[in-house]
């Protein structure tokens, strides 16, 4: 769940399976004459539309506060004060997309260890967190999927087209910038607030975005020009402006003596959506 500050007097809650529905929204729209459209198309949308649909188990019933006694947000150290059922979020739901879609499974799974080790060793935060045994545990079993799901997909006439190490890695790092960009519109209101000091910059934290093959990645610079609009430089999108909305909850911004007084407002908070537009100039 992200939890930001609405007005003086409200908190804006939106939760990480709609966030999660953003990206899928943004992977979707991908693609234009600077950066190829994805392959395979529907597989690699669905793990970006899915990637934390794990969250509806907690989310159902938000019931745990941080240390002051507000809502958790997502950067209040969920594994902290959640435990296994942390880990076992982005377990379950690669085990329920594994149904429908394995090649989508295989994204959610590299993109569910990549948040526990550190985005494979690339990435400064979120930390690496494996030496954890429980962590440790998570990562060992994912990446043992990993592997199966690679050399059954390398069998498959659907997708073996699509697993060379190379091909699997770039949907890899695309499934990390369609988080990062859909974070980046759902967890901060309005749009170019500064209030955020952790999660994706106005440059996705320098994560490399892949083109087309055989041309390097590039950065993507985010301007928030207004409260409810940015330029995107270079733009990605095959829709200029791309408009994107998301629901949102809204709920009285103070502590909370304990879990059942949040809920009752969490409940019966005011339904808002929240129009973002993203545009190349």
């Amino acid at each position: 769940m992200m939890v930001n500050p609405y007005d003086d007097s409200r908190l804006m809650l939106a939760l990480q399976i709609d966030h999660s529905r953003v990206a899928g929204f943004f992977a979707a729209h991908w693609g234009n004459k600077d950066f190829a459209r994805l392959e395979p198309y529907s597989s690699v949308v669905l793990a970006a539309h899915e990637h934390d649909i794990g969250w509806w188990e907690w989310e159902m019933k938000p019931s745990t506060l941080n240390d002051k006694g507000f809502p958790l947000d997502y950067h209040d150290g969920s594994l902290k004060y959640l435990g296994q059922l942390r880990l076992d979020i982005y377990k379950n739901a690669v085990d329920h997309v594994l149904q429908r879609d394995p090649y989508a499974a295989l994204l959610m799974a590299m993109h569910g260890v990549a948040l526990m080790n550190a985005g494979y060793g690339k990435y400064a935060y979120p930390p690496d967190r494996t030496s954890d045994p429980r962590v440790k545990a998570y990562v060992d079993h994912q990446e043992q999927l990993r592997v199966e799901l690679l050399e059954q997909l390398r069998q498959s006439e659907q997708f073996k087209n699509f697993t060379s190490d190379e091909q699997v890695w770039t949907n890899y790092e695309y499934m990390e910038v369609f988080d990062q960009l859909a974070q980046f519109v759902c967890n901060r209101y309005p749009l170019n607030s500064k209030w955020r000091k952790l999660g994706p910059t106005n440059t996705l934290n320098d994560v490399d975005v892949p083109t087309k093959r055989g041309s390097r990645p590039v950065k993507i610079n985010i301007d928030t020009i207004s409260g409810n609009r940015a330029i995107l430089s270079p733009y990605p999108f095959n829709v200029d402006p791309l408009i994107v909305a998301f629901p949102a909850r809204l709920v009285p911004h103070r502590a909370y003596k304990d879990p059942e007084d949040f809920l009752n407002e969490f409940y019966q908070a005011e339904r808002i959506t929240v129009t973002h537009t993203l545009a190349s100039t």
